[in-house]
This record gives structure tokens, sequence and C-alpha cells, in this order.
């Protein structure tokens, strides 16, 4: 599979939330010409507010870089902000699997879990196939839109992971109770 999820968390002030939203919406035009833009989405992180999560989503990685020049035309989102700027944390996820709904056709009312694991040096396709099995559980229970799996473009180790679900209730439903395996944080769609 050559499918590209480019994933940017961002810190944006309350103030700046306009100044996103229109960002947000420039960035959506211009990526609906480009060839292999598979769906763009932002959700707000359900712990800390100011945090947000960009998905785009791609055919190939060709698509992604067509992506990159064309909101690169747009004017950069930290010369907007009013309030407290920090960078992006970016990456870019080589999709080893998904299964249901792409993230961005998730409805807006949706939920998105998502989880980062860092494998052993050379166990990268051992936590895959964990992984692989854990969401084709996770397609049989009440609520799920979809999930996407892969690695880190520049750590092969690093494995992301990505569930949609209908509702917050529906998330935490498929949490086996009383083991505390590894992080999951939970965002709400923004857009």
């Amino acid at each position: 599979m050559s499918e590209i999820l480019i994933i940017a968390r961002v810190r944006i002030h309350e103030l700046d939330v306009p100044i996103v939203t229109d960002y947000y919406f420039e960035v959506k035009d211009k990526l609906s010409l480009v060839e292999g833009c598979n769906g763009l989405s932002v959700w707000r992180d359900e712990r800390d507010k100011e945090s947000f999560l960009v998905i785009y989503e791609y055919a190939d990685l060709a698509a992604a870089e067509r992506g990159l020049v064309a909101i690169s035309e747009i004017r950069v989102l930290a010369e907007t902000q009013a309030a407290d700027f920090r960078p992006a944390d970016v990456q870019r996820i080589r999709i080893s699997g998904y299964v249901g709904d792409r993230v961005a056709k998730a409805p807006t009312t949706a939920y998105l879990s998502m989880s980062q694991r860092v494998a052993d040096p050379g166990y990268s396709p051992e936590l895959q196939e964990e992984l692989e099995r854990v969401f084709d559980e996770l397609q049989i229970m009440p609520g799920f839109i979809g999930s996407v799996y892969g690695t880190n473009d520049v750590l092969e180790e690093e494995v992301i992971g990505i569930v949609t679900w209908q509702s917050r209730e529906a998330f935490l439903a498929s949490l086996p109770p009383h083991v505390n395996t590894y992080s999951i944080v939970l965002y709400r769609r923004f857009y």
C-alpha cells in the first residue's frame, strides 16, 4: 500500500481559532484541486483544548508532495496567529492498512483515537501485526467508523494507529477494562 498520511500536531490559542478556520477552508479549497488528495480533517484534543491534530490523506508520496506545494502558496498559519505560536510537529506516515471509512469521511460529530508506539529495533512488523489484529476486532464494535495504521516515514519502528468513532461512548467501550498498555489520545472532529 502506498498511501500517505501527513499528521500535524499544532497548538492553537483560543484567540486564534477564527484564523484557523479561515486557514482550514483556504487549504481545503487548494487541496480539492490536487490529484491524489483523499481528504483533510482537523481534530481537537479532548483534554487539552489548545491541542489540534490536522490529518492530510494522500493516494501516494507524489500526491503528498503536490499537496505540500499547493498549500505552500497560502500564507503560513504562524504568520497570521495573534497569540502564542509554536511550530507544528509534523509526521509523514506510510499506511500499512485501513478498514472502513477514511478519516476525512468521519462525520463532524465523530471522535478519533490515536496511539503512537515505538517497537524495539527490527520489530516494527510484529507491532503492526498486533495493531492489525486489534483493529480487526474493533471493527465489529458498535460506533466504529474506520481505522488506519502505518509507520513513521523517518522512523520505521514508530507505528501510528488511528480509529474513528461515532461517539465518545463508543471509544470508551472499545477500551479493555483495567489494562494500561500504552497512551491513547482522544480527539473530537473540529473540521
